[in-house]
């Protein structure tokens, strides 16, 4: 499991990131059925709590910086304020576009506004084989213990747990696009809508990676 702690410009409740990956995974059916049935349960309950994290099918994530930048944008997103709005009510909530920041994740990835599509294409499922797990919380000691959270993801995922995060397109990878399985490159240009790109012709991953995360990096923009 990877550990990131957030300078102090990234508000308390979302200073610590925890990402875990793990290949073989055996039980994406039965983890999206207990995402489905724990947010039918009270927003304080224990079954809420144990799932409450970003369940990320590895698929279409290319790279380490990829996911980084959907997090990050998802964090700042979920703090920015209507000004307008701000003036009339201080205490607004903040901007959130989903129930909670670990599905803001998953629609930060995605690349339109429609949660349903993100969860169809980067949510956990039957077909999953390789899973991001993303915990957002307060830094220790007001948050989670990173051996508490380690063993939480452990528990709730029958697959073999990866020592780092090990995408197709990150920097320390040799693979290239003719490398990358043919499925996968295809369904990462029809998802990002890059086909026709030179970059994506020329299997280039470094200029397709670094378009990708544009995109991610700007999904705020405007809104």
């Amino acid at each position: 499991m990877e550990t990131i702690y957030l300078p102090a410009v990234f508000p308390d409740d979302y200073r610590c990131v925890y990402i875990a990956q793990f290949d073989h995974v055996k039980n994406g059916s039965e983890l999206r059925h207990a995402l489905v049935q724990a947010s039918k349960t009270p927003v304080h309950s224990d079954e809420r709590r144990r799932m409450d994290m970003a369940f990320v099918d590895a698929r279409l994530v290319c790279s380490r910086q990829q996911l980084i930048t959907a997090i990050l944008q998802a964090i700042v997103g979920a703090q920015r304020r209507d000004i307008k709005r701000e003036e009339l009510e201080p205490l607004a909530i903040t901007g959130l576009k989903t129930p909670s920041i670990h599905s803001d994740i998953l629609w930060t990835l995605n690349p339109n506004n429609n949660i349903g599509d993100a969860l169809r294409r980067f949510g956990v499922s039957a077909a999953t084989s390789s899973l991001l797990l993303v915990h957002v919380a307060k830094a220790p000691p007001e948050g989670p213990q990173p051996q508490a959270v380690a063993q939480q993801m452990n528990d709730l995922v029958d697959g073999t747990l990866l020592h780092g995060i090990a995408l197709s397109m990150d920097a320390s990878s040799d693979a290239t696009g003719d490398k990358i399985p043919a499925e996968a490159w295809k369904d990462v240009g029809k998802t990002y809508k890059i086909q026709d790109a030179p970059a994506y012709l020329q299997h280039d991953t470094q200029q397709v990676n670094a378009c990708i995360c544009s995109m991610v990096a700007s999904k705020y923009v405007g809104l």
